[in-house]
Formats: C-alpha cells, structure tokens, sequence
C-alpha cells in the first residue's frame, strides 16, 4: 500500500510537470503570435507611408514634365490636351498633400516623428512652391486670347511662368521636396530594418525558449516518466518471472503427485478420484489374484541390520514390481514380506490367468537370481485364486486401492497353505490354465472356512504348446 502511494505520489508530480511545460509552450507560442501580429501591422502602415512617398514623388515629377510639356506644346490642341493633364496633376497633388504626414502621426509616436519633423519643416515650403507654380502656369496658358494690355498685366501680377519655371528657384524646390522624401522613406525602410531584426530576434528568443522548455520537459518529465516506466516493466518482468517459476515448481510438484498418486493407484482410478473425491467400488466377474510371501523372512531379520534388512526387501519387491508392469498386471500392496497383485483388474482382460501364472514362474526365477547375486537362500510360498472381487478405494487419509471378497481369501489360503519354492493354485485358476502350462494335482487339503479343497502346482510352461 506504502509503495502504490509513492508511486500515485509520482505520476501525479509528473503529470503536474506535464501540464506546466505544455501551458508554458502554449503561452510562448500566443506571445510570439501577438508580438508578430503586432509587428506585421506596424510594417504594414510603414509600407503605406512608403507607397505615399513615392506616390508624392511621382506626381512632382509627373508636374515638371506636364508643366514643361505646356511651354513647348507645337499646336494649341496639343496644349489643351497638356493643359488638362496638367490640371488634373494639380487636383491629385492636392489631394495628397496631407497624407504622408498625417500617417506619419498616426503610425509612430510622438519622439519618433520629433525625429522626422524637420524633414516635414523643409518638405511642405518646396510642395508649396512647386504648387504654386504650376497653378501660375495653368492660370496663364488658360487665356491665350487675352488683349496684349491684358496679358502685360498679368503677367505682372504672376510673373513670367517660362522664366519661373525653368529658374533656380522651381528646380531647388524640386530638389528639395525630392530629397526630403527620399529622407522620409529611408527612415522608414531603417525602421522596417529594425522591426525586422527585432521580429527575428523575437522569433530566435521565442525557439530558445521553446527549445529549453522541451529540455527541461526531457530532463524533468520524459525521463523520469521512462525510467518509471522501465521499473514497472522490470517489476512487471520480475512478477512474471517469479510467476512462471511458481508454476513451474507447482507443475513439478503436480507431476510428483501425479506420479505419487500412480504409485499408490492404478491410472483410471486416479482419474476418477480426482473426479469424483468420494469411495470408489467396482465389482469384477472374474480376475485371478496372487500372493507370494518371503520364506524365512523373520530368521533373516534377526540377523541382519534393519535398515539391511530393508534393503534387501526392497530388492526383491522392486524386481517385482518390473515384472507387475511388464505382465502389465496391477500390484496391490505389501504387507510385511507379504506381496499382493491381480490380473484382469481395473481394465478387464481375457488372459487375466496366464498373465498372473507368467508372473509367478518369472517371480521364482528372480529369486534365483537374487540368491546367486546375493549369496543367501530366500525362497518364496505363492498362492493364486481366481474368481469375482470387489476392488475400490475407501477412506480420505492414506486411502488405497484393494480387494474384497472371497476369491481374496482363498488366494491368501493357497499361499499361507502352500510349499516353499511352490506355486499353489485352487480348481478355479487350473480351469484356466490346464491347456498351457505344465500343472500337476496336490490332492485335498483342508482350508479354513471352507472345507476340503483340491488344489495344484504351477511347476512351469509347455514348450510345444503354443497359447492362443
């Protein structure tokens, strides 16, 4: 609970540095927007004043051409026609007078225009003047049919326009308007200079910032958020780990059980207890049970070392255990030097006899072996029996699969009843096996609880006899 806190604690932290970082490149970005827009629009009015300038410029040079191109018109229609240029020259000189000013005024501060005012002290005397003049032009080309007395009047009232026009003082004014507005609009291109070096400065600025932002968010946010992210997956790769090895260790021990559980219990059995956790009981018409006991056992024990005399016993019930599974038959239980194994049970089978005989003379020929390996002198008593059985698993601790029923019994009779280094078998079994091995009468012998009974011994196969 204390590490999911911490780890709450953190990503809210992160996420708290997320947003910062975002608002912070949202409110750069609006700011160089603003200043740019800003900038734009003041370029934009020094762009305009820069357009009247040069509009002034032009007409002052449209009206010296004009008012030249009077003076030297040939015909009076070609004069009319300059006359009227002239004149509409002069309305549009008008009509601009004010406006490089005016915008001046209203697009720059006032320390600003302070800077450009003398140009304007100069520039408005020689628009004046040139003014002047050419209304005088106009005024006198536009009565041609004036009396001589008349015109000799006029023209002492306006002056000699030829002389005016081409004398020093139309071509200083020219000049000077000219210059002045060259003054003008090289002020303004410096300021468009500036605004544009300002602007890019602004612009390197505002990526810098950016740029430092996006740092900072690497080295504050994504880093820690990645190597976050890498603890978890570590963590995430350890539990998966740590999971897998569990489950491999539980199937292990799965497999253990599994393997305990055949030990104990033939397979479908086992099956079906996991199935079915409650007493299992079958009944079966007809297998043929064996037991086989160690004679001597008891002297050996006395004489040997226990944890000897356990080796030794489980020597010999190992090698026929191999024998139960070859013969594929079902091994029971042990008891003392006692050893339990049916035929024909929990899977059915015809042969069920032969495979329990094959068993016992296999059986015998162990302990041959074990007595030559060994040096001792073991001998075994068995007993077969064959008929119905009850065979099941009751109980819920130590539970094991066994058999009940008469046919057990007597099985247990012909080998208690039996001869060392004999195999004894009751009627029902030699019924079985009477066309395959070679088999000879005992006699009657008495059995407890059931009275006289004719039994016989499995001395051992018949060669020429093939089985079917």
């Amino acid at each position: 609970m204390l590490t999911h806190s911490k780890q709450t604690d953190s990503t809210g932290k992160l996420t708290q540095l997320y947003i910062i970082s975002l608002s912070a490149i949202a409110g750069l970005a609006i700011l160089g927007q603003v200043f740019i827009q800003k900038q734009l629009a003041q370029q934009s009015l020094d762009l305009r004043i820069i357009s009247a300038a040069q509009t002034r410029q032009t007409l002052c040079q449209r009206l010296l051409k004009t008012s030249l191109a009077v003076q030297i018109a040939p015909t009076p229609e070609i004069k009319q026609q300059r006359l009227a240029e002239l004149q509409s020259v002069v309305s549009q000189w008008e009509a601009s007078r004010l406006e490089v000013k005016d915008q001046m005024q209203s697009a720059v501060s006032k320390a600003q225009f302070a800077e450009v005012e003398p140009v304007f002290n100069r520039l408005e005397p020689a628009a004046q003047e040139i003014l002047a003049t050419a209304e005088k032009i106009l005024e006198f080309h536009s009565s041609p049919a004036t009396p001589e007395p008349g015109r000799q009047r006029l023209l002492q009232r306006i002056g000699d326009p030829d002389r005016e026009m081409l004398g020093p003082r139309l071509l200083a004014a020219e000049r000077v308007f000219t210059t002045s507005l060259d003054e003008i609009i090289t002020w303004h291109n410096q300021n468009v200079k500036e605004r544009v070096a300002t602007l890019q400065a602004l612009e390197f600025g505002l990526l810098g910032l950016t740029l430092l932002v996006l740092v900072a968010e690497g080295i504050l946010i994504f880093r820690p958020a990645v190597k976050k992210l890498q603890q978890t997956l570590l963590a995430l790769a350890q539990s998966l780990q740590e999971v897998q090895e569990k489950s491999h260790r539980l199937a292990l021990e799965q497999e253990k059980s599994e393997r305990l559980l055949l030990n104990i219990l033939p397979e479908p059995i086992a099956d079906r207890l996991k199935q079915e956790p409650a007493a299992i009981a079958d009944g079966f018409g007809e297998v043929t049970v064996l037991f086989a006991d160690v004679v001597g056992f008891t002297e050996l024990s006395g004489r040997l070392p226990p944890k000897e005399l356990v080796a030794r016993l489980n020597d010999i019930f190992s090698r026929f255990d191999a024998l139960a599974e070859k013969h594929g038959l079902e091994k029971i239980k042990t008891i003392g030097d006692a050893y339990m194994v049916v035929g024909g049970l929990p899977n059915p089978r015809d042969d069920h006899a032969r495979a329990i005989a094959e068993m016992a003379l296999d059986m015998k020929e162990a302990i041959q072996a074990l007595n030559r390996e060994t040096g001792e002198s073991f001998n075994m008593r068995m007993g077969i029996n064959s008929g119905p059985v009850v065979a099941g698993v009751i109980g819920i601790k130590k539970f094991i699969y066994d058999l009940w029923g008469d046919t057990v019994n007597v099985a247990s009779r012909m080998e208690s009843h039996g001869t060392p280094g004999e195999i004894q078998m009751t009627a029902a079994t030699y019924s079985h096996l009477k066309d395959y091995y070679d088999l000879q009468e005992r006699g009657t012998i008495a059995i407890k609880g059931k009275g006289e009974m004719t039994t016989y011994w499995l001395k051992g196969r018949i060669p020429t006899r093939v089985k079917a």
